[in-house]
């Protein structure tokens, strides 16, 4: 079933059982749904909800879900419209058109924060990304939990082949080519596994290109465009040329984390957060040997655009502890803290502040690249039928890898498909 008639039935269903929700809860007692690995970037039970009840007096229930069953689970809630979940953990993709009906417009509240809580400080290309529709349209969601794009190197076979930090794609290739060490080093790895981990390390060559598969109203696909074209050329070509694993269309994250850390990669393009894991001297074998350096460009201009992914914290319509979901939502994203989470639980903070604090330079050195590339990405698009883009793009990049279609018929036969998803 598809994911959009999928919610029509959960809807359907959450009307007949409204006239059983729960009773109103106190004033200062608020229902959290959240990804557990989330909680945890909150210090779990321990951590932020623990504080806000003692500073606050406002007790946090906590409902953790994996990420497979938050949206269908939230979405019961809102149409049965008991506010069973006061703040829910929400994937930017999930603020579009089908969902901001059930969500709280949140800028009567940031209007009216404290000085303190410094919504100017959240990453403006995060927290636009819950504005709807765009640009500048109301705030259903605030940051809280952020990652990116990065290349991860080897910085002494970089060395050893007198190969230079590349700024464009065309750079990046010549430099894959040189480190390929055929049985031994891969002069680029990425994930080529059907689904979501090819079609995503795709998109972090895409989002290079400053947009995405969509345009920024949803109306128009641009993966037929030029830039578009020559990107997935870009990404095809080390697996077409032999300087990638033959493998790669089995390979998920685990794979591609691996082979760098055990030594058997060269570069690639990374989720931001696997740096803590790949420069951990007990699990990896180059943890002193890597660096980083931005995503290139075409033109070698504006280096370290890419796809953006994260987690924001929305508030249901029909909640009926407004003032105190407020709160903890300005509990997990404020300046103090996005930063205890950052330096003790692993969170991928949202503020520019966390990024540039000493404390957290001197932990991960690679912090102010990463909010470079940050600013300058962007998120997937965000469109009630993104599950069936992500399908048709995986597909066709892979009918691409597989050289059963060129870029240009790969890419055309995508928008063709998409084209008749989103009309």
């Amino acid at each position: 079933m598809k994911r959009s008639r999928r919610w029509l039935c959960l809807i359907a269903v959450a009307a007949l059982v409204a006239g059983f929700a729960l009773p109103a809860a106190a004033a200062k007692n608020v229902t959290l749904l959240i990804h557990p690995t989330l909680f945890k970037a909150a210090g779990g039970p321990k951590g932020v909800v623990a504080d806000l009840e003692k500073e606050k007096g406002i007790k946090v229930t906590v409902v953790t879900t994996p990420y497979g069953k938050i949206k269908d689970k939230a979405v019961l809630s809102f149409a049965a419209g008991g506010g069973q979940f006061d703040v829910v953990s929400w994937v930017d993709a999930w603020v579009n058109p089908e969902t901001i009906g059930f969500l709280e417009p949140l800028d009567s509240y940031i209007k009216s924060a404290p000085k303190g809580y410094d919504y100017g400080d959240l990453i403006p290309a995060l927290s636009g990304t819950t504005r709807f529709p765009k640009p500048g349209g109301p705030a259903y969601g605030v940051p809280y939990r952020t990652g990116t794009g990065i290349v991860y190197y080897r910085k002494d076979l970089f060395a050893a082949a007198k190969v230079a930090i590349p700024k464009t794609w065309d750079e990046f290739l010549a430099a894959a080519e040189k480190l390929n060490q055929p049985g031994k080093v891969y002069g680029v790895v990425q994930r080529g596994k059907p689904g979501v981990h090819v079609e995503q390390d795709f998109l972090r060559y895409l989002h290079s290109s400053g947009h995405g598969v969509l345009s920024a109203d949803n109306k128009t696909c641009l993966l037929d465009r030029a830039d578009s074209i020559k990107l997935l050329e870009v990404f095809g070509k080390p697996f077409r040329s032999g300087w990638s694993p033959p493998d790669m269309l089995a390979w998920g994250r685990d794979e591609y984390r691996n082979a760098m850390m055990q030594g058997r990669a060269a570069m690639g393009v990374y989720f931001s957060p696997y740096w803590g894991l790949m420069t951990n001297p007990k699990k990896s074998k180059t943890a002193d040997k890597l660096g980083w350096f931005l995503v290139p460009t075409l033109d070698g201009k504006n280096r370290g655009a890419t796809l953006n992914g994260g987690w924001h914290l929305v508030m249901d319509k029909k909640s009926k502890n407004k003032a105190a979901a407020w709160e903890l939502i300005m509990a997990l994203s404020n300046k103090k803290n996005q930063l205890r989470g950052a330096l003790h639980w692993a969170n991928g903070p949202v503020r520019s502040s966390v990024y540039n604090n000493a404390d957290y330079l001197k932990k991960f050195p690679v912090a102010k690249a990463w909010l470079t590339a940050i600013s300058r990405g962007s998120g997937a698009a965000q469109h009630p039928r993104a599950s069936e883009i992500s399908d048709v793009t995986s597909k066709e990049v892979i009918n691409y890898l597989q050289k059963k279609k060129s870029a240009k018929q790969a890419m055309g036969d995508a928008c063709k498909q998409i084209s008749a998803v989103i009309k």
